[in-house]
């Protein structure tokens, strides 16, 4: 009988499990739908391993394999550099009748500039039919790599010597901040990048806010035509302020752009055809994944992220994932719920198990898609490895409540003060760079859930956790601390003092900056409830029990 009563729990456990797994996972109704070519797309060729920084790029093949994935998805692609393996493009555009905004970069490097130009100049020539535009220079007084002038001298240099449009691209405020580049430029690009601009703008705003900015380049320049050349949304890494990253967002915010164009007529370029691996260096997991196709490619072809009609369903391998997490809360039952003493025992045990299986199943795949680079790997070892062992000490301590023991496993307690001082570590490094660092609430969910699920079982937030006053004050300090790093990376960000120079101005915008990150505000609270157990612990901790 305890047998049918311990199948019977799984059984329960795992039926609950499977259908929370297909509520969360269904695919997501988006009403915008586009079904044309995109007008321009960003196109670098980059693999896992090839990077602009460790100087390893596309071979010749790569970059043609890239260039047909893109057939019939896109009319122009545009490029940020006339080297680093794209010397093979303007032909390979040529013979697959894509038209081409070409790019050179930019930057402190002189000898390099140098490069840049004149093969952007001596490729512009040599393909007039397929180079129609050039931008010289990205986002250089963004960066303030260059002045004004040094910037305009290339710029006539390129004029002077080709017969296509030539601009620079930068960002919105710089635009407006630097007439005497403007007057110089055939027409004008600028970036509209709502998750990144000045301050953020949430799904909601998107539209608004990119013709509020057209038509106030318009009103300043109406002879001039516009082209936005980098617009777009990540689908995975941190939130920034109301701007919610994820993979409908990204998938809803390009629809609504192509359609959006069409009825104010103006020209845009999505960022970008695939994601970009290398960028997590320079911007972490969300500058790695902006891309329409994802970065692994199938037998050398782009595979896409979504499609551009119909519902986009967030989790592609959900059903993977759950059969782990089952699997795993199964398996967790079956060796630690048999010597439990009655079918309600056995059911809560199971229901523990599944809850926790997610938690850390979550915590292994979000973990694995966001590792890299080789020393990731090193780091997965930890990501993943702590909370795989604090998922069998919580299930051990959980067993031994429901068999009425006193919890006996001291090491429980000790993986969670280890999770929690990594945990204090993060929101400090949070305050150090709350611009790209990622917010680590599933690094901490099985720690959190874990708390929940303790509590439940011993109905008390009262000794599940020895006293650590300073763990749980750190804890509530490094929710403080993460709340402060998202107004702190605000104030600090050129783009945004740029367009609010008072700190008067700045003021209602950094306050805002304290609360309206949900997903910062999720780790804020997780800190402050994973803080009480540690703070509220009114005897010392269990002794060990006999094994």
């Amino acid at each position: 009988m305890r047998y049918i009563h311990l199948l019977a729990a799984i059984l329960l456990a795992s039926i609950a499990a499977g259908a929370v797994w297909w509520f969360a996972d269904r695919p997501v109704p988006v009403a915008a739908e586009w079904n044309q070519p995109l007008s321009s797309i960003s196109f670098a060729a980059y693999r896992r391993g090839e990077s602009p920084i460790s100087m390893v790029y596309p071979t010749a093949a790569e970059v043609e394999q890239d260039v047909l994935s893109l057939i019939g998805k896109t009319r122009n692609i545009r490029t940020y550099t006339t080297h680093e393996g794209l010397e093979v493009l303007p032909p390979l555009a040529q013979k697959y009748g894509l038209k081409m905004t070409m790019g050179c970069w930019l930057g402190r490097d002189m000898a390099n500039n140098e490069r840049e130009v004149s093969a952007l100049i001596e490729a512009a020539n040599a393909y007039p039919d397929t180079v129609t535009r050039v931008i010289v220079g990205n986002e250089v007084m963004l960066r303030g790599d260059l002045t004004p002038a040094e910037l305009v001298g290339y710029i006539h240099r390129v004029k002077a010597a080709i017969k296509q449009p030539v601009s620079t691209a930068d960002v919105f405020a710089f635009v407006l901040k630097n007439p005497e580049v403007v007057h110089e430029l055939d027409y004008i690009t600028v970036h509209i990048l709502p998750f990144w601009d000045d301050y953020p703008i949430g799904m909601d705003g998107i539209e608004e806010d990119a013709v509020n900015k057209i038509e106030k380049i318009r009103s300043v320049y109406p002879a001039k035509p516009i082209m936005i050349g980098e617009v777009g949304w990540p689908s995975l890494g941190r939130d920034r302020g109301p701007a919610s990253v994820n993979l409908v967002n990204e998938a809803d915010f390009l629809r609504r752009i192509a359609n959006l164009a069409g009825r104010y007529d103006f020209d845009y370029n999505i960022i970008e055809a695939f994601d970009q691996p290398w960028k997590s260096q320079l911007e972490n997991t969300v500058g790695a994944n902006w891309g329409v196709m994802e970065a692994d490619r199938v037998n050398g072809r782009g595979v896409p992220k979504f499609a551009m009609t119909g519902p986009v369903t967030e989790v592609a391998d959900w059903p993977v994932r759950a059969g782990w997490s089952i699997g795993f809360g199964i398996v967790a039952t079956l060796l630690l719920a048999r010597s439990l003493p009655s079918f309600s025992a056995m059911l809560i045990f199971a229901a523990a198990a599944q809850i926790l299986s997610w938690l850390l199943i979550t915590t292994g795949f979000h973990t694995q898609a966001i590792t890299y680079r080789a020393w990731q790997q090193y780091w997965l070892v930890l990501r993943v490895g702590l909370p795989a062992l604090l998922f069998l000490a919580l299930l051990m301590r959980i067993r031994d409540r429901l068999c009425g023991l006193t919890p006996r496993h001291i090491w429980c307690s000790r993986l969670m003060e280890i999770s929690a001082a990594y945990a204090i570590g993060w929101s400090v490094l949070l305050l150090a760079d709350g611009y790209y660092r990622d917010i680590p609430e599933f690094d901490f969910c099985l720690a959190v859930g874990g708390v929940l699920v303790l509590a439940a079982v011993d109905r008390s937030f009262t000794g599940l956790l020895p006293r650590r006053r300073l763990l749980g004050w750190g804890l509530v300090a490094g929710a403080l601390f993460s709340a402060l790093s998202e107004a702190w990376a605000l104030h600090i960000g050129r783009d945004f003092v740029a367009v609010h120079p008072l700190f008067s101005d700045q003021l209602p915008y950094l306050i805002k900056g304290l609360v309206w990150n949900r997903e910062m505000d999720l780790w804020s609270a997780m800190q402050l409830l994973w803080a009480v157990p540690f703070l509220l612990a009114r005897k010392p901790e269990a002794p060990i029990g006999p094994a």
